[in-house]
């Protein structure tokens, strides 16, 4: 049975307005919040996919291998076109910790070796969508993915993760929340290592190359 519990997703003419539309496929960890975040966003020339988890294999390897299959499978079609960008979203969570910190550390290892992009959240993803919302001053310390989570719920007066509602995340919010992602790290314009050592989410890179205009030949 396929990694992706479904066919691989196409990215051919068929699902490109224009033919020289840019495809961005997001493979998450998550199964709810992010595939709603980006779905409710309209970029102009720019289709966004996702690849939830919905077979339980949120783990760092398995995120990147249902990534790597969607690849695969659209660069044997002839799919994959010059300006497309395969993107895996993960949370640090508990994966920088113990046990876990190897196979976070070589399925990024891997990714990067093969040109795909990643985007982590430390310590999860609510933290890029709070910021949307309100400025975290650096050296702010949530202590898990529960914190952040009510701190938004407090902001937005309810929050659920299963059900992410496009106007609480207005396009016109896209701006404010990037210079604030960007603002939690110490080099934000050349961030080291893979993820933010302290609370910081990396997001803000993908959006900015969702923003970016298409390179001219």
């Amino acid at each position: 049975m396929s990694l992706l519990g479904r066919k691989p997703p196409r990215i051919g003419r068929a699902q490109r307005t224009l033919r020289d539309d840019r495809f961005f496929v997001i493979a998450t960890e998550d199964t709810h919040a992010p595939k709603q975040y980006f779905e409710n966003l309209a970029f102009p020339r720019v289709r966004v996919m996702i690849l939830p988890t919905e077979d339980g294999r949120s783990s760092p390897g398995g995120v990147l291998e249902r990534l790597r299959q969607a690849f695969d499978s659209a660069k044997e079609r002839g799919e994959v076109q010059p300006g497309d960008e395969f993107w895996l979203v993960l949370d640090t969570d508990h994966w920088v910790y113990g046990n876990h910190l190897r196979g976070l550390s070589e399925a990024l290892g891997a990714a990067r070796r093969e040109g795909f992009c990643f985007a982590l959240s430390n310590p999860c993803f609510e933290l890029w969508l709070l910021l949307h919302h309100e400025d975290v001053p650096p050296g702010t310390t949530f202590s898990n993915c529960e914190a952040v989570a009510e701190r938004l719920r407090t902001k937005l007066r309810g929050y659920n993760k299963t059900n992410v509602q496009p106007a609480d995340f207005p396009l016109g919010t896209l701006d404010q929340a990037i210079a604030r992602a960007r603002n939690l790290e110490a080099t934000p314009d050349s961030p080291e290592g893979h993820w933010p050592q302290t609370n910081g989410t990396r997001v803000y890179l993908l959006l900015e190359s969702i923003l970016r205009r298409r390179p001219v030949a």
